[in-house]
């Protein structure tokens, strides 16, 4: 008999204070015109962000505590980091008529949605909840710099590789997950 694994675990409670981690994330990056403690602050709650999502997985794998929860808030908690960011530089952007990160916004939007619609189909009628896939952990982790290089204004060369790569591992990383879905639901 297999036993039960509880979501009341490190892990899952890593993820969860991601997402509460944007309050004051959000804070800071609305006033970073008003001091520069703001723009310090913001580093260290974007570095927590970044090392509680590299943590998360390892913990749950490290005490045996991988849940159908874990695999679900997860990728939850990245996207609502994510996209709180991402809206942050839709709105402060200076480029008038072209603004790339709407682009990507909505290109980011429509993968998401095609993605959590076969996921769920998946969870409803195979009882099958998908993990992310190393292409969707560099698709998020190459936009992850490229969106650091933008909020802090690093290098702008760098920046639009990082934005090029983004796309690119957007696409095939929804490619590797449809993939996946379709051989779960032929099961």
């Amino acid at each position: 008999m297999q036993e039960k694994k509880t979501i009341y675990n490190f892990a899952n409670a890593l993820s969860i204070s991601r997402i509460i981690a944007v309050i004051p994330l959000i804070i800071c990056l609305e006033n970073f015109s008003i001091s520069k403690s703001y723009v310090y602050y913001s580093i260290c709650i974007i570095i927590y962000i970044v090392l509680s999502d590299l943590l998360d997985g390892y913990f749950a794998r490290l005490s045996n505590c991988v849940t159908d929860f874990g695999k679900i808030i997860d990728p939850i908690a990245d996207k609502v980091c994510f996209l709180v960011v991402l809206i942050y530089l839709i709105d402060t952007y200076p480029l008038g008529y072209f603004n790339p990160f709407i682009i990507f916004y909505i290109l980011l939007c429509f993968r998401d949605i095609i993605i959590m619609l076969f996921g769920v189909y998946n969870i409803v009628f195979k009882k099958h909840v998908s993990q992310a896939n190393i292409s969707g952990k560099l698709f998020i982790s190459f936009s992850s710099v490229m969106i650091i290089f933008y909020i802090y204004q690093i290098n702008a060369v760098i920046a639009v590789v990082f934005y090029i790569l983004s796309l690119i591992t957007m696409i095939i990383s929804t490619y590797f997950y449809l993939k996946e879905y379709k051989k779960i639901r032929l099961k």
